[in-house]
């Protein structure tokens, strides 16, 4: 049977027709009249198809809402009763009385464009009510953050990730049953009647969430996707999150003591096992590492003495490092800017000095000098601050060669130094150890991208999607993947589904606005690039490139004038950007001559940028990535 019916009146047939085709594109199943077969009895084929449908979607138009169109309020009767009453307008009307408790998507002037907000909401809707959850639209917000470099041109950003949970993480599809050995470790409750004291608890909670991602076979949801159903039930929060169990637990500190209980859901809301620690502060690690064993031997996952070690590598055994260092990963939770950066290293310098074998404080560390390095204010201090990143990372390895986040910072840090071959190789070490540890897979998508292995990065940003749904930084990396893959309407399509689960990041804009260029698409972009600060790098070299394609040279030429007076050779690969699309190959050349000597991070996508495309089979092209350390 098909899984939508759509509901019209007769004489709207021609204006609902791109809607079935963009919708079956799409891969729904409609069903409308124009399938009546000839000789059927109309009626009853119709109400068949109508009881049958998943999702009714109404289409309530000038001609539907008036007297005439009693068959379409009868249907429309129907889908509520049976709560499969999806509402749309092709006209500036109101839904008759008694149809307009759910917000109507408006697709008034819309002509069939499939990558359209108002298209992708209708989408996104139907495919919720099919999986028989309410669509629970909300409308979007519009505005723009303030963000770095790093931001703009890799994606980053805890805050925008926490933002894009907050106001839609409703709008994802209901998953499946999980499978069995699938888990989710929900933030720990606060009991100790100080909400300053929260970072511990919630840090107690990531803890075992990381030591879980390290066993092969078990897949367990990421952080933000966790935190996004704290105040779930089991059943609710296991299908959002597509697993089968839920962690759960709290934490009460006292002076010199610590009570931490913990208990395992199924999504049936049967409890698989419960306990509670009572112990000196110093013993958190090893109440941390009972509770991933019980929780796998509940779970019917045995554990070999590698797997065993495993779930303890990294940690520490004194209480004032553990807590120091909980203290600096709160820290940048919810504020990655260079300030809040500078002082969580300042107490994971404070946690290393209690114990200078604390491998995770290293890797803290070398991740949070890898974010500084990219928002450094000069080639040196860029150079510097990687490799000092590289460093902490390589520490924490000698101190702990199993521990996933190490081979994870220090892929970053690479990848910061352009070192691709060496970042494709820690990280493909690291997944070995832990295969669905999402800061490795994060590291994972961009570095193969970087080398030119789309197809590979894409299925590293599948993972993501699955293990991390909730967290628009998933969806954020597989749009990256598929636009260096050069699949650009698939591209347009998850961007715009990010933009769902977060109004307001910048980069999915600025990624729909590449895509349609690539799609000869040019005047379409306009919108999106009007969306960003208009001052941004991107977008002034965007609409250079977009004027000159609508012989608008002047205002290219100016737009191009601005960069060069806001950001000099800071801009550099940008500059080659719009020169190559422009038809300029000399100047682009020189600008990418230029991004090499001040070390733009651009760079890291020269092999496969289609931006570049214009100017690749140039020898000169050739000769300059001989100068990157890209292949494997």
């Amino acid at each position: 049977m098909n899984s939508v019916f759509l509901s019209y009146k007769a004489e709207d047939r021609l204006r609902v027709k791109p809607l079935v085709e963009a919708m079956e594109a799409d891969g729904l199943s409609v069903w409308w009249d124009a399938r009546i077969r000839a000789g059927s009895e109309w009626r009853k084929e119709i109400e068949e198809n109508l009881d049958a449908a998943a999702c009714v979607i109404v289409v309530w138009s000038k001609r539907s809402i008036a007297p005439d169109g009693r068959f379409v309020r009868d249907e429309a009767t129907r889908a509520q009763r049976r709560g499969t009453y999806l509402p749309i307008r092709i006209d500036k009307i109101e839904p008759p009385l008694g149809f307009g408790e759910l917000q109507v998507i408006s697709l008034q002037g819309w002509k069939g464009n499939r990558t359209a907000p108002s298209y992708q909401e209708l989408l996104r809707a139907a495919r919720a009510t099919i999986a028989g959850e309410a669509p629970g639209r909300r409308e979007s917000e519009g505005e723009t953050t303030q963000f770095s470099r790093r931001t703009a041109l890799v994606g980053g950003g805890a805050v925008a990730a926490l933002a894009g949970v907050a106001l839609g993480w409703d709008l994802l599809e209901p998953g499946k049953a999980g499978a069995a050995n699938s888990i989710a470790v929900l933030p720990f409750a606060n009991l100790s009647g100080d909400p300053k004291q929260a970072y511990f608890s919630n840090g107690i909670a990531e803890e075992l969430r990381s030591a879980l991602s390290r066993l092969e076979g078990l897949k367990v949801a990421g952080r933000i996707s966790s935190e996004a159903v704290r105040e779930e039930d089991a059943a609710t929060a296991g299908r959002r999150l597509r697993v089968a169990s839920i962690l759960t637990g709290s934490v009460r500190q006292a002076p010199g003591v610590i009570r931490i209980s913990s208990q395992l859901i199924g999504r049936d809301g049967i409890e698989r096992w419960s306990q509670s620690y009572d112990r000196p502060e110093g013993n958190v690690l090893a109440i941390q590492t009972d509770i991933a064993e019980k929780v796998v031997t509940a779970l019917s996952i045995e554990l070999g003495r590698a797997e065993v070690r495993a779930l303890t590598a990294g940690g520490t055994m004194n209480a004032d490092a553990h807590d120091l260092y909980l203290r600096a990963t709160d820290q940048v939770r919810d504020d990655d800017g260079e300030v809040s950066l500078k002082q969580a290293n300042l107490l994971l310098d404070a946690a290393i000095a209690k114990d200078p074998k604390f491998a995770a404080a290293y890797a803290a560390k070398s991740h949070n000098l890898s974010y500084l390095a990219d928002v450094g204010h000069s080639p040196g201090e860029i150079a510097k601050g990687y490799a000092a990143a590289v460093s902490s990372a390589r520490r924490a390895l000698a101190l702990a060669p199993r521990f996933s986040r190490g081979y994870a910072s220090l892929a970053d840090a690479l990848y910061g130094q352009r070192k691709i071959r060496e970042a494709l190789n820690q990280i493909q070490i690291g997944l070995n150890y832990a295969p669905n540890q999402i800061e490795l897979l994060q590291a994972a998508v961009i570095t193969f991208v970087a080398a030119g292995q789309t197809r590979e990065a894409l299925s590293y940003a599948d993972r993501m999607v699955e293990i991390d749904p909730l967290n628009s930084l998933s969806h954020r990396r597989r749009y990256y993947a598929l636009f260096y893959g050069r699949q650009y309407e698939a591209c347009i399509a998850e961007a715009q589904q990010t933009l769902k689960l977060a109004p307001t990041l910048t980069l999915p804009p600025l990624f729909i606005a590449w895509s349609l260029i690539m799609t000869n698409r040019a005047k379409e972009a306009q919108p999106y690039l009007a969306i960003l600060p208009v001052d941004l790098t991107v977008r002034l070299a965007t609409e250079a490139i977009v004027d000159a394609k609508l012989n608008k040279r002047a205002s290219s030429d100016r737009k191009l004038e601005q960069l060069a007076r806001t950001y000099g050779d800071a801009a550099s690969y940008q500059f080659a950007q719009a020169f190559a699309q422009r038809g300029e190959p000399d100047r682009a050349f020189a600008a990418l001559e230029r991004g090499f000597a001040v070390n733009d991070p651009g760079l890291n996508t020269l092999l496969v940028d289609p931006l570049l495309d214009p100017i690749r089979k140039d020898a000169r092209f050739a000769a300059l990535s001989r100068q990157l350390d890209f292949t494997t």
